[in-house]
């Protein structure tokens, strides 16, 4: 009987699930009935369909927070994915940065089992994100590769084909949001949400964006163009923080490994990469290459898809070698 294998990259903001041949991307939020939160209404895109409910979000500083309702989420989205065949014939993989706390771990495999999967592993969203960006690791040289989450940053820096540093710290672009958010209430007196926050940093290109939002003074919605000058000063903040992060990860490696990145740089990943300007933000703080993956918010589940179809080629290998073995074929 062949196993259905389920790889999951549970953010902070978006869960994608993906089998070998196709791909499923869910807000990672779910809707409570406000009378008995212990029910669960909605989760994913449906969940902001609905209107008087109580908001529920399972993952929060880079890891999940709510083991039970991460699971109901994970059995959910799984159970749409295979077209609502039971789960007790699957396997999960999930992309859990193996810097974070052991109780993150820890508590993605408790989610995964309570879901219902039949078997369930976790493995490095680091060397995931680093194939599915397609960084080459495999030779001497050092390479470096950090996602940037909503609410985590993760760095890692590999050379001679294997990892020689990870790190984990619990801020994220959402930082940038909360600055962005600040600074239109300060001068604007324009109250806005985390999701038109979301929508603002990575529209700081044009030269005036326009945001709907509710006034501070009235209480009632309001629309304005607001210059993004400021806002692009607001976001920086994010930025020095950032350069701070990779400046530590780099002092922390072998001096023969760091000179490489003078040439190989850093490539970012992750929905935060998206934040306009910060690439080159970064390069005039530290001197060298920065580029963003062109699949920078996908990376992650794009490298487990890989991972995915060679364990299911292998895994047919295996089987044709019994078959062949045992002249069945």
């Amino acid at each position: 009987m062949f196993e259905t294998l389920i790889a999951a990259d549970v953010g902070s903001s978006v869960t994608r699930l993906a089998v070998r041949n196709a791909v499923s991307e869910n807000e990672t939020r779910a809707a409570l009935d406000p009378e008995d939160t212990r029910r669960v209404l909605a989760v994913g895109n449906e969940a902001r369909k609905l209107l008087n409910t109580a908001e529920a979000y399972p993952v929060r500083g880079g890891g999940i927070a709510d083991v039970s309702l991460a699971a109901i989420m994970l059995r959910r989205f799984a159970l749409d994915l295979l077209k609502r065949r039971p789960l007790f014939g699957a396997s999960l993989v999930l992309a859990v940065p193996l810097a974070a706390n052991p109780l993150s771990r820890a508590a993605a495999l408790e989610a995964g089992r309570e879901a219902g999967f039949r078997r369930v592993g976790v493995i490095d969203s680091l060397i995931a994100g680093a194939e599915g960006a397609g960084l080459d690791y495999s030779g001497s040289g050092a390479r470096m590769l950090v996602d940037v989450g909503r609410d985590s940053v993760k760095t890692a820096i590999f050379a001679s084909g294997g990892l020689i540093r990870e790190t984990f710290s619990p801020f994220g672009s959402s930082a940038a949001d909360r600055a962005i958010r600040d600074r239109l209430a300060r001068e604007t007196r324009l109250i806005i949400g985390s999701r038109t926050a979301e929508r603002i940093k990575k529209s700081l290109a044009a030269p005036l964006v326009r945001v709907c939002g509710r006034d501070l003074k009235t209480g009632l919605p309001a629309t304005k163009d607001i210059p993004t000058a400021s806002l692009r000063q607001a976001a920086d903040g994010f930025a020095e923080e950032l350069s701070r992060e990779i400046v530590a990860a780099i002092s922390s490696v072998h001096p023969e490994a760091a000179s490489d990145l003078v040439d190989s740089g850093v490539t970012l990943t992750g929905g935060g990469a998206l934040l306009f300007g910060l690439g080159s933000a970064l390069e005039e703080r530290l001197g060298i290459p920065v580029s963003i993956a062109q699949n920078a918010e996908s990376a992650v589940i794009d490298g487990l898809v890989r991972q995915l179809r060679r364990a299911a080629a292998q895994n047919l290998s295996e089987l044709t070698a019994r078959a062949k073995a045992s002249g069945t074929i």
